[in-house]
Parts: structure tokens; sequence; C-alpha cells
């Protein structure tokens, strides 16, 4: 068959009237569209327009063309452009089987399925070959990264934040080498609307990873999973915290800080870089509750924690262990006589008047400090410091102590009486 530019039949041989059942007079000056199913024009015409801007180059299209007997026949039609004064389309057709029909069908309609359940699905896909080319996304994949459709993986991944990239990349390198990849966590961050990037909140995403293998068994190709984890990392951080921080003075709890000093005093030290702590117990704290009520009381818990926080270093954290008790865990230490300069500072800025909003009141604290560079237990270094503490009460409400060798061992010696004479 021969067609004009705009799709007239203007010649065909005996082979097409055999295969259809028309005359050759009953085809030829009509549209070849007159003939071809309805459900199958648009795919027509698309390749029809394809073809005429490619001159010289054949394509191909399969729909149903019409026999005289006015049931439907599928048709393979291989079309080319023949350039020239007078340009016109040669076409060569094949009938194509019911079995072939029947198969390609069910291609493409598990072709289709397929797309739609990935799109369906809350998760983006990809698949790439073995140099990193993107062969397939779902649309869900683009709304996640935030990026289009492009050619590489590289370019698909642009938004992951720096500081992920290489564990993003070795992860891909692992799993086209045929490894085990473990799913990974990533973060992204990419322009939403007019909000620069740079304001964009940090999105977290998961990446499952798996190899694609040839029949032979040799890889070529992953594919990839990626899941928007960002609400549950926030959840998880904010349990995190709940189970951490002391709820009413924003500190650390006591289980949370005495761990941390497990792993600072567990931390390889020298002569000069030790660990110091600095025990606080509020002065008069029981009269402010019998005065004003607890809720003044713990008005005033609160007032001592902001305080501690301001007069501790960027490394040092402030934890509370209980009632009216705080506890400073300060690393990098270099010497005792630091530590009390920076158990000092501490007691000086505890020193101040608070409005309680029924009253004012003074707030003191008394304050033992204690300082190691050895892999002390840490129930026992907070039991120097807490020693510290009461000698410094007992001398004077306010200050600062900490307790010399000597001192030490005659606290230890009046504890154990203590404990000796309440045992009796």
């Amino acid at each position: 068959m021969t067609r004009d530019a705009v799709g007239v039949i203007t010649s065909v041989d005996e082979a097409v009237g055999e295969m259809l059942g028309w005359r050759p007079e009953q085809l030829i000056g009509s549209p070849s569209t007159q003939f071809i199913h309805p459900d199958d024009q648009l795919s027509a015409v698309a390749a029809w327009l394809d073809m005429i801007t490619s001159p010289g180059l054949t394509r191909v299209w399969r729909g149903r063309y019409q026999s005289a007997d006015g049931t439907w026949t599928w048709v393979e039609t291989v079309n080319c452009l023949e350039d020239g004064e007078h340009p016109f389309v040669s076409s060569s057709m094949t009938r194509v089987t019911g079995e072939q029909v029947s198969i390609e069908e069910e291609l493409r309609a598990r072709e289709q399925l397929l797309s739609r359940l990935s799109d369906a699905l809350p998760v983006g896909l990809f698949q790439m070959d073995l140099v990193g080319s993107v062969t397939f996304t779902n649309d869900r994949l683009h709304t996640m990264v935030g990026v289009p459709q492009v050619a590489t993986i590289d370019a698909q991944f642009s938004t992951v934040i720096v500081e992920d990239r290489t564990l993003l990349k070795a992860a891909l390198a692992a799993v086209l080498a045929d490894q085990i990849v473990d799913d990974i966590e990533i973060r992204l961050r990419f322009a939403m609307g007019d909000t620069p990037v740079d304001d964009q909140a940090i999105r977290v995403c998961v990446l499952s990873l798996r190899a694609l293998t040839d029949s032979d068994g040799e890889v070529n190709g992953a594919v990839g999973c990626v899941s928007d984890v960002t609400d549950r990392v926030q959840l998880r951080r904010e349990l995190e915290v709940r189970a951490s921080v002391d709820k009413l003075t924003s500190c650390l709890n006591r289980g949370a800080v005495i761990e941390l000093l497990e792993r600072t005093i567990a931390t390889p030290h020298d002569a000069t870089n030790g660990t110091a702590v600095v025990f606080l117990d509020l002065d008069r704290f029981k009269s402010v509750n019998d005065r004003f009520g607890h809720a003044a009381g713990d008005r005033l818990l609160a007032a001592a924690a902001d305080r501690l926080r301001s007069a501790t270093r960027e490394c040092d954290r402030v934890g509370r262990l209980g009632g009216d008790e705080f506890l400073v865990v300060c690393p990098r230490v270099e010497s005792a006589d630091h530590a009390q300069a920076i158990a000092g500072r501490i007691a000086d800025a505890m020193n101040s008047t608070v409005d309680l909003g029924p009253g004012s009141v003074e707030l003191r604290a008394s304050v033992g400090v204690a300082w190691t560079t050895e892999a002390l237990n840490a129930d026992a270094f907070i039991e120097q410091a807490d020693r510290a503490m009461y000698e410094s009460k007992r001398t004077g409400m306010g200050g600062v102590t900490m307790l010399s060798d000597k001192r030490q061992r005659d606290s230890d010696r009046a504890t154990t009486s203590r404990v000796r004479r309440n045992a009796r």
C-alpha cells in the first residue's frame, strides 16, 4: 500500500485485497483511517506523525483494519516516508494471528496493571542499569525526592544532603556488585513552592535496594524502594527526649545523666584531661514549698535549672537527680583547680533572687565538686561530689567544696559511723 502525506491511499497490490477482501478501487482515494478500528485510530495517528518527522526511517504500527465482510483483522504495518519532490508513504502489511494478539494484549494489560500498582503504592520506586542510568520510576518517587524523571541515578537523588551522598553511592555500588545491602537512611532537602531550599526541613527516607539478574544469573541492574520515614523519625526522637529529659526542668533525668557520666568517665583520659561532676542541692527548698506551695517550688526548680544551664560550658550537661538535687557532668577538665573554678561560676549563678509570683525568695545552693582522670564507677564518683556538697552545706550555705584526700577519708569515716549508728 502507498499513501500520500495526509494518509490517503494511492495504490494497493492484490495481496491487500486477498487479506481484507476489498477490491483496489474500493480502497484507493480513501483515507486509511476510514478502515481503522475506532479504538486504534489514536495510536495510528500518533505513529503516522512520528513517521513523517523522520524521513527514511521505518515505523511499525499494529492495529485492526476493517475487512469487506465487516469483521476486523489485526495487521502489522511497516511504514516509511519516501522523501522527494512528491513524498509518499510506502507500507507493507502483515496479518497478525489471534494468538499473537492475545499474548501482546495480555502483556500490555500486565504492564498497565503494574504501572497503576506502582503509582498507587505509598513508596517511590526506581530501576537502574549497571552504568547508573534510570530505566524506570514511578510518580511517587519524583514527589518524594523533589526531582522529575532524569537520565541518571545521581541526578535523580541530587537532593540528598552532602553528608549522606557517600553512603548512598556506596550502597548503589554494593548492590550492583551483587552484595547484600541493608536498608539505609538518607536525608533530603529540596525547595517546595516558593520556599528557598535552605529554609526547607530535612526529609528522612529509607532506601531498600535489590539486585536484578539476567537468565544467566549475572547482575544487570538494581531496583530500589524509597519510603518517607520523617514522621517516624521525629516520633522516635520525641520519645527519646521524653525518656531522657526531666519534664519540669528540661534537664536530663536521673537515668540519662548517670548514663552520660558513665560514658564520659569511660573515655580514655590523661593527666590533664579529666572529668568533673558538680553536685548541687538547693538550700531551704522545703521552706519554699511550705510557705508558697508546691507550684511555686516547681517554678523555683525550673529557674534554678535555667541558671545552671547559663553558667555551664557548651560541652557540659545538666541533670536533675530528683527533688532539689542537680548534677552537672563536665568533660575535658584539665585539673582539680579548673573543676573548682567551674563549680564556683555555677554557685555564683545560683545565688540570686527569684520571683515566684506569690513572693520572691533568695535562691541559694550548696555545691560539691569532684574531679578525676581515672575510670571510676559512676555511683562512687557521684558519691564523692555528694559528700563534698554536704560538707559545703555543713560549713555554710551557698558555698563550694572539693574534698581533699584527707577530708575525703574523714568524710568516708563519718559516713561509715553514721551508717553503723543507724544500723544499731
